[in-house]
């Protein structure tokens, strides 16, 4: 059985620990405050899940690489929805099998128990062909479903995760101020599609329904990533221009919800509004 190392303990890192540790005891856990990782605990995992935020990938990966263990055959993943697998090829040079695993749902708190929130969900993979593969094994044991994405679209998935959950807590906050409203959805061709990001959509509107929607806010506005919004917008620019109106709105809509909630400062909150205004203006 695979010794699976979780380097974060945050929201989704502590959700994906519980979960692992139902059906396995060779897992360890690499907590965000050690300055440096213990060779001896990296050279005996198998597994290691960095379950960082976006922008501590990074981090994490040069204390991997400057660890002094041997990471031939070790598969690594990343469990940013946002980054692809490209953020861990410094440690693919090094003989790892590389990719991203992102679980298409919703983590508002941690966890300290298993919640089941990884079990019937879809894990979005991205990486190498090993990778990939252990990836869909590592998801079914999970009783998760596993997709492999390809590494260009794997913004537009995220996008579609942010638009399922993150905005829809926004589009729950203005039923609310409305009193009451219907909402008809339209246009997929293929029925099956939103399936994907059905169990992400269902955890939010239980989220909202127990917790209102500014306490059940998630995603790269709450968490004050400008970098994820600015890349979802460069992406957007390409594509329909409904589409990249309908993000502009509802991030407006998300930074006035996240002060609400008080998880961004004013002060960070006009600098999401600068970025969204100077796309307006470019429109």
């Amino acid at each position: 059985m695979d010794k699976i190392t979780i380097i974060g303990f945050g929201k989704l890192g502590s959700h994906l620990y519980y979960a692992l540790k139902k059906s396995r005891k060779n897992i360890s856990i690499v907590r965000n405050s050690r300055s440096r990782y213990e060779a001896k605990a990296i050279k005996s995992s198998d597994i290691i899940f960095i379950c960082t935020q976006d922008s501590k990938i990074s981090s994490a990966v040069k204390k991997l690489s400057a660890a002094s263990a041997d990471l031939k055959g070790k598969f690594i993943f990343h469990t940013s929805g946002s980054m692809d697998s490209g953020e861990l090829d410094p440690l693919k040079t090094l003989g790892a099998e590389t990719a991203s695993f992102h679980p298409v749902q919703t983590f508002e708190q941690k966890a300290s128990k298993d919640e089941g929130r990884l079990r019937n969900i879809y894990i979005a993979a991205e990486g190498t062909k090993k990778a990939e593969q252990k990836a869909k094994l590592t998801a079914k044991k999970l009783g998760a479903k596993p997709l492999v994405v390809s590494k260009k679209n794997k913004v537009y998935h995220h996008l579609c995760c942010v638009m399922a959950s993150n905005f829809l807590s926004t589009l729950i906050r203005q039923i609310e101020k409305t009193g009451s409203g219907k909402i008809r959805i339209n246009g997929f061709k293929n029925p099956n599609f939103f399936n994907i990001y059905m169990p992400l959509a269902l955890q939010s509107l239980k989220n909202a329904s127990i917790k209102g929607a500014a306490r059940s806010l998630s995603g790269p506005i709450e968490r004050n990533d400008i970098n994820t919004v600015s890349r979802h917008l460069e992406a957007l620019k390409k594509g329909p221009e409904d589409v990249y109106s309908f993000y502009l709105l509802m991030g407006i809509e998300t930074v006035k919800l996240a002060l609400e909630k008080k998880s961004i400062s004013a002060k960070d909150a006009k600098i999401f509004l600068n970025l969204f205004s100077k796309h307006i203006n470019k429109q």
